[in-house]
């Protein structure tokens, strides 16, 4: 049986065996370029079942300063580093990056960064994206660094599961990882994922929903993976299960939370609705109607405005006497009425 055809299980204990002389790191890292690493896709990685060969080495790094199960901690040289592919982080955070580089200037490397060794004599991340670009940015020019012998699916999961650990990646760039695990079958449920990068099941499954989003905000979360947390995209989801045909007006009202990241759920639930508030249409008042005398004069001005009727009565007419001419003809308009009966209120005995 090959290892592609290892049970889920089976692989995983192989894998995690081997991890223990290869501890996680447990600093946050944070991302702002593109991985740099080979261009191969993963589905052509993940089929490469031929071992690889000893590597021409391109430079000469310090002899081994440790062996332990396989893994030697060696000097290497930060120009044969690059990018997993296999690495979920979409973005570093720059000044992150500057504080750690002053830390490492100042109190040097306590931990190693964990890489492979490829054809060519390059050296793949597995753990420390984060201390390889701060030590570029302060000028060294090598990292100590576990050196393990990982083929390419376990190289994808190690790197996979070590991000896990890190507390700033987003809920986006989570599910990605766990995406990956499902779909190259290092687990085959949710349960399994969550097993396999040791959190909750409810972690797995709340960073996976973010995936049911329109495509459009897919596409915005790859530029920007802190925009929406999986408690942004249950409201998202709510709005669009509400207002089904206004989808591109709430992708553009999403659009909001990059100028307004710290926007919460209930701001974002109003910012969300209100294209969708029934606009109120004020109604025009009319005209304010004359009513003459008998030899054609203005008398009263009378208007309607909503339920009421105003009468403006002229100047020169006495205002009881108007007043109970009103009232008499208005008596005689309602006993010509037949209105609805109103029901009473209380309970009622059966």
């Amino acid at each position: 049986m090959t290892k592609h055809q290892q049970s889920e299980a089976d692989f995983n204990a192989s894998l995690a065996e081997r991890l223990r002389a290869v501890p996680r790191t447990a600093a946050p890292m944070h991302m702002n370029d593109l991985p740099s690493g080979p261009s191969k896709s993963l589905n052509d990685l993940l089929s490469d079942n031929e071992p690889s060969e000893s590597p021409v080495a391109l430079a000469s790094p310090r002899a081994p300063i440790q062996d332990d199960g396989g893994v030697t901690t060696r000097r290497v040289p930060l120009h044969l580093i690059v990018d997993s592919p296999y690495q979920p982080r979409k973005k570093y955070d720059e000044s992150e990056l500057q504080l750690l580089g002053e830390t490492l200037k100042g109190r040097g490397q306590d931990e190693p960064i964990t890489v492979r060794q490829l054809d060519g004599g390059k050296y793949e991340l597995i753990a420390g994206h984060r201390r390889v670009r701060a030590a570029r940015l302060v000028g060294w020019s090598e990292l100590d660094a576990r050196v393990a012998s990982f083929s390419d699916r376990e190289a994808c999961l190690a790197t996979l599961v070590h991000n896990e650990s890190n507390v700033k990646l987003s809920d986006y760039e989570r599910g990605l990882a766990y995406q990956t695990a499902l779909k190259e079958g290092y687990a085959s449920t949710q349960s399994g994922v969550a097993s396999v990068f040791g959190c909750t099941q409810a972690r797995v499954s709340q960073c996976l929903s973010l995936f049911d989003l329109p495509q459009p905000l897919l596409e915005l979360m790859a530029k920007y993976p802190e925009l929406i947390t999986y408690r942004k995209a249950r409201v998202i989801k709510e709005v669009l299960a509400k207002h089904p045909s206004g989808e591109e007006t709430i992708i553009r009202a999403v659009e909001a939370l990059i100028d307004t990241p710290q926007m919460d759920q209930s701001e974002l639930r109003a910012v969300l609705l209100k294209p969708f508030e029934a606009k109120r249409v004020r109604v025009k008042p009319s005209a304010p109607r004359t009513i003459s005398d008998k030899n054609g004069e203005s008398a009263f001005q009378v208007q309607v405005k909503s339920r009421d009727i105003v009468i403006q009565v002229e100047d020169g007419v006495d205002v009881e006497l108007a007043l109970q001419s009103a009232l008499a003809a208005l008596r005689e308009f309602a006993v010509r009425l037949e209105l609805p009966r109103k029901q009473k209120s209380g309970n009622t005995s059966d």
